[in-house]
């Protein structure tokens, strides 16, 4: 049996379509698998903050400076109440989208950037953020029927560009989402296995 000596934040971020929901349940899954007590959760949450963002990502016309100030009250319920207590259990956390996923939507949309990192400025520092590269068309034909606002290629091709843009930056892991959920997935293990210090 593996065991993690202290709590572990682990995020998986990447545009619409990437396949940040499915790699996140993999990765929580085969954790487990191990031994290690890990735990799947996502942004926006099921709180009554994240519900409020649903009904705004399906409504064109709301305002993207309201979609940050949501995201990051959000955020704040999210860490204070769930990520924060797991991980001083010493938990392992993996979260399918955070910070990186407010700083990339909502700067595209015309929101300043260090303003939005003011908002987030309470929000904790993973220790491992993984970026789930896609180009847009491969990404929107896997998610199919288009529902929500964000979901349109030109603007997903802005996304994504901020996103490899502070991967660089930050030093995040960067993976190729193109491949087969499997190979994703292999190339997500090697890098928390290494992190956690298990084989």
């Amino acid at each position: 049996m593996n065991e993690v000596k202290k709590g572990v934040f682990i995020v998986i971020e990447g545009i619409d379509g990437a396949g940040s929901t499915t790699q996140t349940k993999l990765l929580v899954d085969w954790l487990k698998r191990k031994g290690i007590d890990a735990i799947a959760t996502k942004e926006p949450t099921n709180g009554a903050i994240g519900q409020l963002i649903r009904k705004y990502l399906n409504n064109p016309l709301s305002s993207a400076v309201i979609d940050a100030l949501l995201f990051a009250a959000d955020r704040v319920e999210h860490v204070d109440n769930l990520i924060k207590p797991l991980i001083e259990q010493g938990k392992v956390v993996v979260s399918d989208r955070y910070v990186e996923s407010s700083i990339a939507y909502q700067s595209c949309s015309g929101v300043d950037e260090s303003w939005l990192m003011t908002i987030n400025k309470f929000a904790i520092q993973p220790d491992l953020t993984v970026i789930l590269d896609v180009d847009p068309f491969t990404a929107l034909k896997r998610k199919g029927v288009l529902r929500e606002k964000f979901e349109v290629e030109e603007f997903l091709s802005k996304v994504r560009e901020k996103f490899l843009h502070r991967a660089k930056l930050m030093g995040y892991v960067v993976i190729d989402a193109g491949q087969t959920i499997e190979e994703v997935q292999a190339e997500i293990r090697t890098h928390v296995a290494k992190l956690l210090g298990i084989s």
